[in-house]
């Protein structure tokens, strides 16, 4: 009796020293994905989202900003803009693109106050539509989206003339 009193005894001693030691290691785990997780710089990424024309083996985002713009200055360019400006101006435009290289505007992240923001958000959402799907952009080997702020400048039709 004292015999199986002492084996009962050992054998509930290391299921509990085990399963103490399992739930260690389960917050020890969580720990190291905390600190990991905070290692982490979320503002960047490894590679930008890259068009079919730009080199997929450089990390800068020299390709995709030109790129870019020169997407969004063909769609503006296609005709006039029909709102009133004195002077030349810009806005900031907020654009996306999605972990799938989906690319869409956003809407107006900065304007100048003499712009109607509504109405030039309206026609800058009809105009900057239909987008290429490019490779989104990677943060360690994970595809991710990303949003830009990219300045668009307006520039009166009267001072096209001169």
């Amino acid at each position: 009796m004292n015999k199986a009193c002492f084996l009962s005894i050992v054998l509930f001693l290391s299921i509990c020293v085990s399963c103490l030691s399992e739930d260690y290691k389960e917050e020890r785990a969580h720990d190291m994905a905390r600190i990991e997780m905070q290692s982490i710089d979320m503002d960047s990424v490894d590679r930008y989202p890259v068009f079919d024309n730009c080199d997929e083996m450089l990390t800068t985002s020299d390709c995709f900003y030109k790129t870019l713009f020169n997407v969004i200055d063909q769609k503006l360019r296609k005709d006039y803009i029909a709102i009133q400006l004195e002077q030349k101006d810009s806005v900031y435009a907020s654009i996306s693109v999605d972990n799938k290289g989906v690319i869409e505007y956003d809407g107006i992240f900065k304007c100048a106050r003499s712009i109607d923001k509504d109405r030039l958000d309206s026609i800058l959402k009809d105009r900057l539509a239909d987008f290429p799907v490019i490779k989104s952009a990677v943060k360690r080997s994970i595809p991710v989206s990303t949003t830009y702020r990219l300045p668009i400048v307006f520039i009166p039709v009267d001072s096209l003339e001169n």
